[in-house]
């Protein structure tokens, strides 16, 4: 399961990489875009103002250690199926932005969301999965303390 997630994040990202910078397509007026952002930091642009090498040295550390633990815990015994959903989710999306760290030296992100003047930081099918998988894993995690 954790190559299906990687592999959605990655033809996606292939696609949408033909874009150019500042391109932008409306998908739903005044609410959806779909854009090409090169983030060089972590979520939300996080950590793009360190200097090249040390950024992009602590971000593939950071990266591969996830992808180490979530693989750890994933074939522990007892794992529920919850539990292991969201640390598929975690490794796959943690995979394909190291993926594209390692190959472009950024991770593109291309959902744009704005409600009026609020507007979201630009993600991709990466950050989604990771951010879903650590909410099932938390919810796991919950739901066997109650």
């Amino acid at each position: 399961m954790t190559l299906l997630f990687f592999a959605i994040d990655w033809v996606s990202k292939y696609y949408l990489a033909k874009f150019t910078i500042n391109h932008t397509i409306t998908v739903i007026p005044n609410f959806f875009n779909l854009v090409y952002v090169q983030n060089t930091g972590i979520a939300f642009g996080f950590l793009a103002h360190l200097s090249g090498i040390y950024r992009f040295i602590f971000l593939i550390a950071i990266s591969a250690i996830v992808v180490i633990i979530a693989f750890y815990f994933m074939f522990k015994e007892n794992t529920s199926k919850t539990l292991f959903i969201g640390l598929t989710m975690l490794a796959g999306g943690a995979l394909g932005n190291l993926y594209d760290r390692i190959v472009h030296g950024y991770v593109l992100d291309f959902f744009d969301f704005y409600i009026k003047t609020y507007h979201y930081p630009a993600f991709n099918f990466a950050d989604s999965f990771i951010t879903i998988g650590i909410l099932l894993i938390l919810y796991d995690k919950i739901s066997k303390k109650n």
